[in-house]
């Protein structure tokens, strides 16, 4: 599984990166995602947590690969679809549509957040997929559905 930017900044927000490792095992993260969620953080709780899972279950990678995207998408985005063609991944966890429509269009599964916490949730890894919801909000985190 490979990760985006805005779903790492979430979950390291709250303390609940665990549900990666928990579902996934390992989880990967293009060089651009390390970048844009740690080295331009001035979130030291994200910084933290982000850092601590690094070598443990999430992994920093340089993809190799340079697509030609049909869309318009930031350098994190470019980064985990270039990181996906590379691993072959099963799953992209990104919330940003357009990304997941390119994402979709190359044969990628996509996954949102909110479905994330959802499987958490009936899984027993979280105990309440609102309250974590709530946890977001109260710190202007706000999820796409």
């Amino acid at each position: 599984m490979i990760s985006n930017t805005s779903p790492l900044i979430a979950l390291a927000r709250v303390d609940h990166l665990f549900i990666l490792e928990s579902i996934f095992g390992q989880i990967y993260i293009p060089n651009s995602v390390f970048q844009e969620a740690v080295l331009q953080s001035n979130v030291e709780i994200q910084t933290k947590n982000i850092l601590q899972a690094i070598d443990n279950y999430i992994f920093v990678v340089k993809p190799q690969t340079v697509h030609l995207f049909k869309r318009k998408l930031d350098f994190g985005e470019q980064g985990v679809i270039n990181l996906a063609i590379d691993k072959q991944a099963d799953f992209l966890l990104m919330d940003d549509k357009k990304a997941r429509k390119e994402a979709r269009g190359l044969g990628f599964k996509t996954l949102k957040t909110s479905i994330l916490l959802k499987r958490a949730e009936k899984l027993g890894i979280i105990k309440s997929y609102s309250d974590v919801i709530k946890k977001l909000e109260k710190i202007k985190i706000y999820l796409a559905t």
